[in-house]
């Protein structure tokens, strides 16, 4: 039975495939999908539990990715399990393709489903109306989830040339404008200028003539009254 859906998200088309690849992404985002287990060489145990009408089936099984192509976006997934109730086997091969959708990406799955048990009286209509269901909560859930992410890197990618910018300013300290010391030129009081002093000697000297021209001037006065007198 060969099931194709196809689905849009609005990011880059390599960020959609590589997120696709990833199958802790994908069982995160397929609706009833568990990962349980990494074996190894892209090999994955997991459950997924499936409702079909009345009957609901709980497969426990293996997948494994065959082919991969990065450049061209196309992977290829075989699977198989079975319902741990016994109602029934599945097995599996799914491809997908993401292409470039206007400012956004298409994802194509093509699935060539194989089931056996009380399954398989279901036709391929209601298969298909379940797989058609199932893959548009896996596209909303993988939408919502690349958005996250993307807003999560978004402020970290603009806060590094913020911190770029502020680590090259702390490495180069701005030069300072330095103005030379303005130094005023000393006051200097003008000499004072003392008028010359008379020697010492000077002085008495003048002093002790004009004394002794007194005492003869007195002596003689005094001799011409005695003789005066006689």
């Amino acid at each position: 039975m060969l099931i194709e859906n196809t689905f849009e998200v609005e990011a880059d088309p390599d960020v959609v495939f590589a997120f696709l690849q990833n199958a802790h992404n994908v069982a995160a985002c397929f609706p009833g999908a568990e990962l349980t287990e990494e074996l190894g060489d892209d090999s994955f145990k997991g459950k997924v539990k499936v409702k079909l009408g009345p009957v609901t089936a709980s497969f426990t099984g293996t997948a494994t990715i065959i082919e991969l192509d990065e450049k061209a976006r196309t992977a290829v997934l075989s699977a198989k399990g079975k319902d741990a109730r016994g109602a029934g086997t599945a097995q599996a091969k799914a491809k997908m393709r993401v292409e470039p959708s206007g400012n956004g990406s298409q994802v194509f799955l093509e699935t060539d489903l194989t089931v056996s048990g009380r399954l398989a009286q279901f036709g391929r209509g209601i298969m298909a109306d379940v797989s058609a269901r199932m893959v548009g909560d896996m596209a909303k859930s993988v939408q919502e989830r690349i958005e996250a992410e993307q807003g999560e890197q978004k402020p970290a990618a603009e806060a590094e040339p913020a911190a770029e910018q502020a680590a090259a300013e702390g490495a180069e300290p701005k030069a300072t404008e330095t103005k030379p010391a303005q130094t005023k030129p000393a006051q200097t009081k003008p000499a004072e200028t003392k008028q010359p002093e008379q020697p010492a000697s000077a002085i008495k000297g003048t002093t002790l003539l004009k004394v002794m021209v007194a005492g003869m001037f007195r002596r003689l006065f005094a001799r011409l009254r005695g003789r005066s007198r006689t």
